[in-house]
């Protein structure tokens, strides 16, 4: 049957008459594969609301973002959020539980085929970007089984994406650890042995007295290694600036190298990636493996391999990417640059015991965050091999139990 005869896109939009006392604000790049890096929380009375924060959202929702369906900001709203709004960027679909179960729907839209078929839609509109209208998405055809099944279906995806879940809480618990460590150590100078350590004042305030104050370039390099698109990138996996997550240390998506057009810098593993293009979107990350991007990000790299953990927790700061945002150029669409730029920013710089000790006990929580992508990407891959199958009935689960 066609899709739309069970969906109804976009049925409920807000408007000032709401006179909602806060609005909880979703915008596209927030969310990816059903991952969710952040949801803003807006007062009407004090906040600019932006103007395309109107799509009104509940429990069973599919969310999924009409301009280029294959960077696949989309997501399944599990739970009742009170006062969400997500951006008119979505398409917000209601499903019609007694047709179809809105989770089986929402993996079956979301397989790779038909996000592909969408985006060779969006890819021949004439719009500013490549886009679909709801009614794309209305016109697809579908075979549903009985809904017992669906459900069924529904539920042994649901538990793949739990594992992912639960792999992403682990994730978050590292990250927040490291952040502490580090803002105890160098924000708050309460690192090992400090109540005996001597002060110094400098342009940065009072430091211990064996610290010193350096710029960003005395101890981190940023690599333009430039490369051309081509077969030649076929072992490579792709990190556009689109795939980094704002305020996350945690790569959970790439891209084939087929996608790299222009533009592209090659990195390493544990290279830094600093979006630089909009740097307020607060998009760093440490590479989990080797390659390419584009000039949307630096590539950093410290000087000192024994620094890195430090170099990139100083790179991850608000006051970091706050610097990098102050000093962009660009009216339309504002460019962070590293020369004459954020290299030229003042940082304090610990003592060599310090840093040592630091990166000693950071290095192991980093390198496991690193191995949290490939954890990730294997259990997709396997959630990923099992969706068609289990949507063409390939697999059975008719006689199945699934708890």
């Amino acid at each position: 049957m066609k899709v739309g005869n069970f969906i109804k896109p976009n049925q409920y939009s807000y408007s000032s008459k709401d006179k909602w006392e806060y609005i909880y604000y979703l915008d596209t790049g927030n969310i990816t594969e059903n991952r969710i890096d952040e949801i803003v929380k807006l007062n009407p009375l004090t906040d600019k609301i932006p103007s395309r924060a109107k799509r009104k959202v509940k429990k069973g929702n599919i969310i999924y973002s009409t301009v280029r369906p294959n960077q696949k900001h989309y997501g399944y709203v599990d739970k009742q959020y009170d006062n969400l709004l997500v951006s008119t960027g979505f398409v917000v679909i209601d499903v019609n539980e007694d047709i179809a179960d809105g989770k089986y729907f929402y993996y079956w839209l979301t397989q790779e085929k038909n996000t592909n078929y969408l985006q060779t839609i969006a890819e021949n509109t004439v719009a500013t970007y490549p886009s679909i209208a709801p009614k794309d998405i209305e016109n697809m055809s579908i075979e549903l089984p009985a809904l017992d099944i669906q459900r069924k279906i529904a539920k042994i995806l649901s538990n793949y994406d739990d594992l992912l879940e639960n792999n992403n809480k682990r994730i978050k618990i590292l990250e927040e650890m490291a952040q502490k460590i580090y803002k105890e150590w160098f924000v708050d100078f309460k690192y090992p042995g400090h109540e005996t350590a001597t002060f110094k004042d400098t342009e940065l305030g009072r430091i211990p007295s064996d610290w010193e104050v350096k710029t960003l370039k005395d101890t981190i390099d940023s690599i333009k290694e430039t490369i051309k698109p081509g077969e030649h990138l076929k072992n490579l996996r792709y990190v556009p600036i689109d795939c980094i997550p704002r305020k996350s240390f945690f790569l959970t998506t790439s891209e084939s190298y087929k996608n790299a057009q222009s533009s592209l810098i090659l990195f390493k593993k544990s290279d830094i990636l600093f979006g630089n293009m909009r740097s307020y979107f607060h998009k760093v990350i440490l590479a989990p493996f080797d390659g390419i991007t584009r000039t949307t990000c630096f590539v950093l790299r410290p000087k000192v391999d024994n620094y890195r953990s430090w170099v990139f927790l100083t790179m991850f700061q608000d006051s970091t990417v706050a610097y990098s945002s102050r000093n962009s150029k660009g009216a339309t669409i504002p460019y962070s640059f590293w020369e004459d730029g954020l290299a030229e920013m003042k940082v304090i710089f610990p003592s060599t015991k310090i840093i040592k000790a630091f990166n000693d006990i950071i290095n192991p929580m980093l390198e496991n965050i690193q191995q949290g992508y490939f954890k990730q990407e294997n259990l997709k891959q396997t959630r990923d091999l099992l969706l068609p199958r289990l949507m063409s009935g390939e697999i059975n689960v008719e006689d199945l139990e699934i708890a």
